[in-house]
């Protein structure tokens, strides 16, 4: 693997995480582990999830294209695949 993936996907893997955490500390106003609680009582859990992988590297993939590092794009986009299989997998089971 190129180092210019790797770094593309741990980029795409720990942005999601990033905006979550701050989703749900700016936007919610509540404890972080009352907000996951709450988040896993609806059973919504998966949307939060699909929605900050969604805005984070949608930003982050075309940022990189636009500044011509496209393996490193190509790596934010194996990220965002991974995080929809993992997501895939928490609806199905």
């Amino acid at each position: 693997m190129n180092k210019d993936v790797a770094k593309g996907f741990s980029l795409g893997v720990f942005a999601p995480i990033i905006a979550f955490v701050i989703y749900v500390g700016f936007y919610l106003e509540v404890e972080f582990d009352s907000a996951i609680y709450m988040i896993n009582k609806m059973g919504t859990i998966t949307h939060h999830i699909s929605l900050s992988v969604f805005v984070s590297n949608t930003l982050l993939f075309f940022m990189q294209l636009k500044l011509s590092k496209n393996e490193i794009a190509r790596g934010i986009l194996g990220a965002t695949l991974a995080y929809a299989i993992a997501v895939l997998i928490l609806i199905l089971f």
